[in-house]
């Protein structure tokens, strides 16, 4: 992978095609311990964070179940973790009718301002009252999509997702729940 913007985009379509593997292009994660948001000394430009959420042992195949997913179609296969593609993350296999399948990700992330600063295309919606950066990039003949939501100073939840002649609004606007359903799996700090 290079160090390019693109690259997150590009990895995981080429992951989402595949069905096997995948790579959101990133600096390593901060140590296991975070500290909440505090809303009161924020930093100008600072993601908003309605309720700070820790990722401290959480696992993140738990982030997403069956029903979630229910719009795209049943798992094809059981979510697994893939850590020794990106720590922290889960990769689930749908059957959308396809012979592949369809592959959602979803890792304990990085920090906001990283994943912002990398994907300098997309935009920021807000999720919940939660800072969200989302991209979509064509890679090959498949469009390729990520939302990144800000949980606390040094941490995101990412969901990524790719389709062939997927429509950017419909695919961001299927992934939103996504990640509502796992924030709301989160404890509060």
């Amino acid at each position: 992978m290079t160090g390019s913007r693109t690259a997150p985009a590009v990895a995981l379509a080429l992951l989402l095609s595949a069905g096997c593997s995948y790579s959101v292009n990133g600096d390593p994660l901060p140590a296991a311990g975070v500290a909440p948001t505090s809303t009161s000394a924020e930093p100008p430009g600072a993601p908003k964070v309605a309720k700070p959420r820790t990722v401290v042992g959480v696992e993140p195949c738990s982030l997403l179940t069956a029903p979630d997913l229910k719009s795209i179609g049943p798992f094809k296969k059981e979510p697994a973790r893939k850590d020794d593609v990106i720590q922290e993350s889960c990769q689930y296999v749908l059957d959308d009718g396809t012979p592949v399948g369809r592959t959602v990700v979803v890792a304990l992330y990085q920090k906001y301002e990283q994943v912002q600063s990398r994907q300098a295309k997309g935009h920021e919606v807000v999720v919940d009252g939660h800072s969200t950066w989302e991209l979509c990039e064509l890679s090959g003949g498949e469009m390729a999509c990520t939302a990144t939501l800000a949980v606390n100073a040094n941490r995101t939840v990412l969901v990524g997702m790719a389709q062939a002649g997927g429509v950017p609004e419909q695919m961001l606007a299927a992934m939103r729940p996504m990640l509502k359903a796992a924030l709301n799996r989160l404890p509060i700090a």
